[in-house]
């Protein structure tokens, strides 16, 4: 039986207003070709700094170019500080999904947010959503992306509740979907997919449906 109910901030409970195409700007891929490295190494890498780490923006540029033992440069800074530019717009959430959480609070689930995280991107989450959830997890604090197995056995420990009692949605296939439920959670992807395997939403109110 479901008790917690876990979601994805960005691109889940609040929409991305950036532009698509400014966005890609400054996606890992684009990181990538800048660098001139392997995709894989730059996505690890990124993940152990800016995922799984803290610190200021100097500290966390600095360790990652460490890391993969390439100069600083003034190109390197640039990307990184458009990447984490966040306007305010950003962390606002739509009327409609704080309805939807304050229903599913009423019918007694305790609500959680579950975020692969930067510390740079600090926008401030709004107190009516604050006001509605029970905990907020994200990966720098933990040290473990959704991706690994302690982030799970974390908020199991924290919240007192087992796998098989949370129900996880995002809009990321593999971290917010098969990776839940490769570590028991129950998982729903919010996106659109033609695998009939795989169990979706394409709109947040059906969650209440799945919850019956």
């Amino acid at each position: 039986m479901i008790k917690v109910v876990s979601f994805d901030i960005g691109g889940t409970l609040i929409e991305n207003n950036k532009n698509q195409n400014e966005t890609k700007k400054y996606d890992l891929k684009s990181l990538t070709t800048l660098l001139n490295l392997p995709y894989e190494k730059v996505r690890e890498t990124y993940k152990l700094v800016f995922q799984k780490s803290k610190g200021n923006f100097d500290y966390l540029v600095k360790k990652f170019c460490d890391e993969l033992n390439i100069l600083q440069t003034k190109e390197i800074n640039n990307f990184f500080k458009e990447k984490f530019y966040i306007s305010e717009d950003n962390s606002k959430v739509s009327d409609n999904n704080i309805k939807l959480l304050q229903n599913i609070k009423k019918q007694g689930y305790k609500i959680i947010l579950f975020s692969n995280n930067c510390c740079l991107l600090n926008a401030k989450l709004p107190d009516e959503l604050l006001n509605i959830i029970d905990d907020v997890f994200y990966s720098y604090d933990l040290g473990f992306t959704k991706n690994e197995k302690e982030s799970y056995k974390y908020i199991e420990n924290k919240l007192g509740y087992k796998p098989s009692e949370f129900l996880h949605i995002g809009d990321t296939l593999s971290s917010d979907y098969l990776i839940p439920i490769q570590n028991g959670w129950n998982a729903l992807y919010y996106g659109n997919t033609e695998d009939n395997n795989i169990k979706s939403i394409t709109n947040l109110t059906e969650i209440l449906d799945y919850l019956k």
